[in-house]
């Protein structure tokens, strides 16, 4: 395996010449079978565009699959969020979130940004969405939050997509009943 350096001029080059799914796929299982901690590859990230854009989607589908892998590396994408020159950042960073959780360090914070995400009429519903289901899973641990989560699906019903009110419905039963 490459040094980290070389491995990231690798990554670096291949993502901007090649925007295919199976290359993102390719180089998302690379990282897994290697277990190469994300965290040693976050300068990615703060590459020029398309780069960074398309590491994001190679940390999305490693989320999709092996979300404790991304875990460690959480805190520091949410600590440099505003750093990162791509549009809709937060949608990965919500992502992140709901399926790997959201660390301990960073909890109080990220949920605040997550209610925010939820409650702002331009973000977009799959921000909307993931905030959502990270919120909700945070509910299971934090009690407290259950009632303000009620609180703003019910102010967010009738403002979003069929798809979002779907399973805001849903989680609002399931809030109610406890």
């Amino acid at each position: 395996m490459p040094a980290i350096s070389e491995l990231i001029k690798q990554i670096s080059i291949s993502l901007k010449q090649d925007n295919t799914d199976i290359n993102r796929k390719r180089w998302s299982a690379y990282i897994i079978e290697n277990t190469i901690p994300i965290v040693q590859l976050t300068e990615l990230m703060h590459h020029e565009h398309p780069i960074a854009m398309r590491f994001s989607w190679v940390l999305g589908d490693i989320a999709d699959n092996h979300p404790e892998a991304l875990r460690e590396s959480v805190p520091y994408f949410f600590k440099h969020r505003n750093e990162i020159k791509f549009p809709n950042f937060n949608r990965s960073l919500a992502k992140f979130f709901y399926l790997s959780g959201v660390p301990e360090e960073i909890e109080g914070e990220a949920i605040d940004e997550l209610f925010k995400w939820l409650m702002d009429a331009k973000m977009n519903v799959t921000t909307k969405t993931f905030s959502l289901l990270a919120l909700h899973r945070l509910t299971l641990k934090h009690k407290d939050l259950q009632q303000e989560l009620k609180l703003v699906i019910e102010d967010q019903l009738g403002k979003t997509s069929v798809s979002f009110e779907n399973k805001a419905r849903k989680i609002l039963a399931e809030l109610k009943e406890k």
